[in-house]
């Protein structure tokens, strides 16, 4: 019996952390750690200096769900997602 508590305990970590809910918990002003700690480490980063301001955009890319944060200074100022039917329930 513990092995088997041992075993879901490892298929349920392994889960995606991207889905609807934890997207939801994701708020401006967040820093980027915070989101790391949220959604797990992001498939693709950008970067970009405009007037002085640095911005950075994380990609979540898995299946049909598309997820975006971008920060500014490396504080969240818009996120965005998308998800199958399947991946809202």
């Amino acid at each position: 019996m513990p092995l088997l508590a041992l075993l879901l305990l490892f298929v349920t970590a392994c889960g995606s952390k991207r889905t609807p809910e934890n997207l939801s918990k994701v708020k401006n002003g967040m820093k980027s750690s915070e989101v790391q700690a949220i959604l797990g480490k992001p498939d693709r980063v950008e970067t970009a200096t405009i007037l002085g301001l640095e911005g950075t955009t994380f990609f979540y890319e898995k299946g049909e769900a598309r997820v975006q944060i971008s920060f500014i200074n490396d504080e969240v100022t818009v996120k965005l997602g998308s998800f199958s039917e399947s991946e809202k329930k």
